[in-house]
């Protein structure tokens, strides 16, 4: 193939957003592709070995982000996404020769931007957000949780799901709307996913699906990507002939439950490596052992167990590994990730409200010693390893590019 003036931008309100992206363009450069990754400055540390160009995005918001998704608001307002638009359309103006095609990892704005222009547009996200799946879609950790109990939670977030997706979906129809677009429905699953192709950082055994099967989208496999930091010096003290159990509860917050999650785990016989995702450090003693950030995949090698939000980047970082995931899931992205682990056997959930240690510390114990659970996870990590998704990305090419 010729190469292409391709742009990826990172609408990087977590750091899966940024990871996902980064890692696809620099196997574009690799292939040859003239590359530029757009992201907030808030990214800035993890770009400075990039080998393409850099283009710096306004701040993308994520404390609003966050709090809006915790209270179960809509994660943007009108304003914020015709602001967005705005600064898609005129990077798009300002590239000269303008791309041949633009990529990106939830922003779903250009979905508009990028149609206007005339440029091929694919979308990185989960199979799980595709309208052509039906998953189980368990209650998120919204306010009324705690009131009311999960079952009576649950009951009423089945009956009012439809409507709470299609007010999720207003800002972004009526933002449309001011551009002339015809709405995309009421169902927030089209607004996450609408693209001239789907790219899916996912295996389709996960949803029951053959390996080489479409639904939807592409299925690239997983996008497996974690900064390139260094190690901290603490890391020589390891010891891998004892169980190591890796921590990370992600950038979208959440970092309050470190403290059950550690008083759980104090009643495990393991080691304990924490990267708290640029939250402070917690009191710590014995054999556990922090960081701010940590290179989630050398410390994946070393887990016999991970525990995270229960996020697709950090579940398959876990799963090629050959580790099983607890999950300890907030948003409703991470809820419908684990919900299709938990059923394959890869993995366990708990909730947080409230998450108490001993429950950290039984789901823990069973994890690491359940055979069942330690052979599926060897061999989902099998087949996980054979998707390279930069090659199933190249295979995708034409298909957008119309070559």
């Amino acid at each position: 193939m010729t190469p292409k003036k391709i742009l990826l931008m990172a609408h990087d309100v977590t750091l899966a957003h940024l990871g996902r992206p980064l890692h696809l363009a620099e196997g574009l450069i690799a292939d040859g592709h003239d590359v530029t990754l757009a992201a907030s400055a808030e990214s800035a540390r993890f770009l400075k070995n990039f080998p393409g160009r850099v283009h710096t995005l306004a701040p993308t918001g994520k404390a609003r982000f966050i709090d809006n998704l915790a209270k179960g608001r809509p994660v943007f307002d009108f304003e914020s996404l015709k602001r967005f638009t705005e600064e898609d359309e005129a990077l798009l103006a300002t590239l000269r020769p303008r791309p041949d095609l633009v990529i990106g990892d939830f922003r779903i704005t250009l979905s508009i931007s990028a149609r206007r222009a005339g440029i091929p547009y694919a979308t990185i996200t989960n199979a799980y957000w595709s309208p052509a799946f039906t998953p189980r879609f368990v209650v998120p950790n919204l306010p009324m949780v705690p009131i009311l109990g999960v079952g009576l939670s649950q009951l009423i977030f089945d009956l009012v799901r439809p409507i709470a997706f299609a007010v999720h979906a207003h800002p972004m129809n009526r933002l449309r709307r001011h551009y002339g677009l015809d709405s995309l429905g009421h169902d927030l699953r089209r607004i996450y996913t609408d693209a001239d192709l789907a790219l899916f950082s996912d295996v389709p055994e996960i949803y029951g699906l053959p390996p080489d099967s479409e639904h939807g989208g592409v299925f690239l496999g997983p996008i497996d990507w974690s900064p390139d930091l260094p190690r901290p010096t603490w890391w020589s003290e390891i010891d891998e002939t004892h169980p190591v159990i890796y921590v990370t509860l992600g950038s979208s917050g959440a970092n309050e439950l470190l403290v059950p999650v550690l008083e759980g785990l104090r009643q495990i016989d393991a080691q304990v490596i924490v990267s708290t995702a640029g939250a402070p450090l917690p009191q710590t003693s014995g054999k556990t052992f922090c960081a701010d950030y940590l290179p989630g995949g050398a410390a994946a090698d070393l887990a016999d167990l991970v525990i995270c939000n229960g996020g697709s980047p950090t579940a398959y970082q876990a799963l090629v590994r050959g580790a099983p995931v607890l999950g300890i899931p907030g948003n409703l992205d991470q809820y419908l990730n684990m919900h299709y682990l938990e059923k394959a056997g890869l993995g366990l959930y708990l909730r947080s409200m409230p998450l108490r240690p001993t429950a950290v510390a039984e789901s823990a114990r069973r994890l690491l010693q359940e055979n069942t659970s330690r052979t599926a996870v060897s061999m989902f990590g099998d087949r996980a390893r054979g998707y390279d998704c930069n090659a199933r990305l190249k295979s995708a090419l034409p298909r957008l590019l119309g070559c």
